[in-house]
């Protein structure tokens, strides 16, 4: 049987937009496509934000009439690109079996990985850890023995 991870970097662009603006943790912000032009959807939201009710995909108009104090980010995805390599370069120490599922998320076959570094909980564990330590990004892993159920836990 295989021991297959599912690594999605939570928040993922609000979580760099508060690595380079430390400011923002302290108020409900969202990322979104050009706050200045007031339209568009909200591409992420911190936790701040989450309490407000916004959601992603939400209109801008409507995430600013649940949260009048909304702190509203452009999108850089350049940045978004260079920590998601980044990150898959954390991966790539423990597997070389990486998979990219969107820029935010990887499956991780994991499964002769276990020789080195323990059981697949274990490794989950390292990972989430190794991230953090290295890049201030937190992540949210599933762990089974096939893809699909992995992105469910």
């Amino acid at each position: 049987m295989r021991d297959i991870l599912h690594c999605d970097l939570n928040s993922f662009f609000a979580s760099v937009e508060c690595l380079k603006r430390p400011e923002l943790k302290l108020v409900p912000m969202a990322v979104c496509g050009d706050p200045a032009l007031r339209h568009g959807i909200i591409l992420a939201k911190n936790d701040l934000a989450k309490k407000y009710n916004v959601v992603t995909a939400e209109t801008i108009y409507s995430a600013q009439k649940k949260c009048r104090d909304l702190v509203l980010v452009k999108c850089s995805m350049e940045d978004y690109q260079k920590y998601s390599i980044l990150v898959k370069n954390i991966y790539l120490k423990y597997t070389d079996k990486v998979e990219p599922f969107g820029i935010d998320e990887c499956f991780l076959d994991i499964t002769e990985s276990t020789k080195l570094f323990g059981d697949s909980i274990t490794i989950a564990n390292l990972i989430k850890e190794d991230v953090k330590n290295t890049l201030g990004l937190t992540i949210s892993v599933g762990v089974s023995f096939n893809k699909p159920l992995a992105k469910l836990r």
